[in-house]
């Protein structure tokens, strides 16, 4: 997306969000805006949160992509000082992924986020400590990661405007506390079908995590509902690839209280997360619940967290929410309290990566030499843009 200040009658513009191919040889109609606004300020926000809060624009971490940042060997910061090429502490990945500086880059219309296999012999910057991951050398994947410079905390509403990789890895915008013990998921897509991957291609997952450190314990809500689905997608890789042409998907969250989580696809609200209470747009129902335990632990049904279900909607209803809240007994957001009880309440840094996860290369879904080498495959994960927006006091 080019955000060139063409001077235009703002009413006689038609702003897309989302779900767009990007020509870089046509302006898109996004482009074309007042030269006294600036563009990601002007997308249209959700109807679902302009009709709650009056939003005010976070210039200070939200970027567009419009310049160029070169990949480098080194840890730098880029777009004024609003990222690192790196994750935001020393660990350099999950499972059989290699962060490394140099599959980072920008060129002036995305972040553009590499990937290829791991060599231990010919290792960019910085050099794994750790060596072969689960001790499965052919496996390892090299690849991407930054972090913002600047957390974000709560009431905030963040957006990205994304396209997934098409390989069997994980393409990832998300949040996550200093200490590592408070995560929220914006997007997690595993975009490639193949191989064996093409029943996880299909969606989107959306989530949080409460998380003790020692010993690791990890928390998240495991209903069927955290995994999203559009009507006419097969696999998320092969939707981002239109002809050559990169396609999108825009993801966002508004975290609106320690306890409080709403999860949107292009601009459409899809799942929220209540104090013990949740609610999920599934088929184009809207399905309200709240979740149960029995002797201490989370109640569980056809191998996905159990929810007791209370009703349906053809439109979200914050008032079923509610009902379903008032019935229930157990916590969505933390049921074990390792955040205390309080709720997700630390400030975050927002982090986009691909990642090569565990249990996925434990069941051999992992991209192929010949997937990473294939020129006709979109492999680099893009992301157009990221805003953020506060509400105004």
């Amino acid at each position: 997306m080019k955000l060139n200040n063409i001077r235009v009658f703002i009413g006689c513009i038609a702003l897309i969000a989302c779900g767009t191919t990007k020509n870089k040889a046509t302006a898109t109609l996004d482009e074309k805006v007042s030269n006294h606004k600036h563009t990601l300020e002007l997308i249209p926000l959700p109807k679902q949160i302009t009709n709650e809060e009056t939003w005010e624009f976070q210039a200070d971490i939200s970027d567009d992509f419009n310049y160029t940042y070169e990949a480098t060997n080194s840890l730098t910061t880029f777009g004024q000082n609003k990222w690192k090429n790196f994750y935001h502490a020393a660990w350099d990945g999950p499972g059989v992924t290699y962060w490394k500086y140099d599959k980072i880059s920008v060129d002036g219309n995305d972040l553009i986020i590499k990937t290829d296999r791991w060599n231990s012999e010919k290792e960019s910057n910085p050099v794994s400590k750790r060596g072969v991951k689960m001790n499965m050398p052919n496996s390892g994947i090299s690849t991407g990661c930054i972090a913002s410079t600047k957390p974000v905390q709560y009431p905030v509403f963040i957006e990205s405007k994304v396209s997934v990789t098409n390989l069997a890895l994980a393409s990832d915008v998300w949040l996550l506390s200093p200490d590592a013990t408070q995560e929220i998921d914006i997007i997690e897509c595993y975009g490639g079908k193949d191989p064996g991957n093409a029943y996880f291609a299909e969606f989107i997952h959306v989530s949080i995590h409460s998380f003790i450190r020692k010993p690791f314990t990890d928390y998240q809500p495991r209903d069927k509902g955290s995994w999203l689905k559009k009507e006419g997608v097969k696999s998320w890789g092969e939707y981002c690839d239109v002809n050559g042409e990169r396609k999108y998907v825009t993801m966002g969250v508004y975290w609106k209280s320690p306890v409080h989580f709403e999860h949107y696809m292009d601009g459409e609200l899809m799942r929220v997360l209540y104090d013990k209470s949740v609610a999920t747009k599934i088929n184009g129902v809207w399905e309200y619940g709240y979740p149960t335990m029995t002797n201490g632990k989370l109640d569980v049904s056809n191998g996905k967290q159990k929810i007791t279900q209370t009703g349906t909607s053809s439109e979200y209803d914050f008032n079923m929410l509610e009902k379903a809240n008032k019935m229930s007994t157990v916590s969505i957001v933390d049921p074990y309290e390792y955040q205390g009880g309080k709720g997700f309440t630390k400030a975050m840094d927002i982090i986009i990566n691909v990642e090569a996860q565990d249990w996925h290369a434990k069941a051999g879904r992992m991209p192929r030499d010949s997937d990473l080498k294939d020129p006709t495959k979109n492999n680099d994960m893009k992301v157009d843009w990221i805003r953020v927006f506060k509400p105004k006091s």
